[in-house]
């Protein structure tokens, strides 16, 4: 592996992040999230993952997300603290660059808390843009991935592999080892990347377990990958700031302004009334 990762510092605006993604399709954002929030989150987030049952391999599909790792969705409702991650100012200023120029809103795609286990090989790389057909690929970006190290990121640990610049590669391209590196980071620390760059958990050698939490925006007119509807009680949605809750998809999808219609209604109006307000 001998590629680098442009590395930002955490007073780094959404701008700034967004060019390096232009530039690059991944960056690393140091410091990105303040150390008492990634201690909140990792204490609300601790009963949940010692009581996640071991996966058992019953498909490829099981392969790809790993057989000594722990996977969890519905992070806003097994953490108070994480509505400051969703609606954080900066990574919101770098999807406004990165997805509204083919939206008139986004949504969270996924939230994942990702712990990487001793024994657990390399992921598969890929793409996150291909969870959706490839009819859609016009709009690409049609993702982009914050994934938060709640633990240090090592080699030998699991740290995710990232290609820089693939982006702009060709889709039957393959990457090289001189073209691959690993997203190394500390506690708080962020590796940004587009849906287009090539990327995958790494492997865990060392025994230590690799805890992230990767936080996905797409656009609002996909189906997102996590369904966070289901998920996450409506109880606490209420709870939640306004934007928060649009991000979870209680919000009409008007895309009128850009030549299209109004989707993902409820009762012939905006799912926002099943909060009450």
């Amino acid at each position: 592996m001998g590629a680098t990762v442009k590395r930002l510092s955490g007073a780094s605006s959404g701008e700034d992040i967004s060019k390096a993604l232009e530039d690059d399709g991944v960056v690393i954002v140091e410091d990105f999230l303040a150390p008492d929030l990634v201690a909140a989150l990792n204490e609300e987030l601790q009963p949940h993952i010692e009581a996640c049952k071991p996966r058992e391999l019953k498909s490829m599909y099981d392969g790809f997300l790993g057989a000594y790792t722990v996977r969890l969705h519905a992070i806003a409702d097994k953490s108070e603290s994480f509505v400051d991650v969703l609606v954080d100012p900066r990574i919101l200023s770098v999807m406004d660059q990165q997805l509204k120029p083919n939206c008139t809103d986004y949504r969270l795609s996924s939230a994942e808390l990702i712990e990487i286990r001793g024994g657990e090989a390399a992921q598969p790389i890929h793409r996150d843009d291909d969870s959706w057909p490839r009819a859609a690929q016009s709009a690409a970006p049609l993702a982009i991935n914050v994934m938060i190290a709640l633990s240090d990121y090592t080699a030998e640990n699991g740290a995710t592999v990232v290609v820089p610049g693939s982006h702009k590669w060709a889709r039957d391209r393959e990457p090289t080892p001189e073209e691959t590196t690993q997203a190394v980071m500390s506690p708080g620390s962020a590796a940004i990347f587009t849906g287009q760059t090539i990327h995958g958990g790494g492997r865990n050698v060392s025994g230590v377990p690799r805890r992230g939490l990767s936080v996905s925006y797409c656009h609002g007119w996909l189906v997102p990958v996590e369904n966070s509807w289901l998920g996450v009680p409506l109880e606490k949605v209420r709870k939640l700031p306004k934007r928060a809750q649009s991000l979870l998809g209680y919000d009409i999808y008007d895309g009128t302004s850009r030549g299209g219609g109004q989707i993902n209604m409820y009762e012939v109006g905006s799912p926002r009334a099943l909060l009450g307000g």
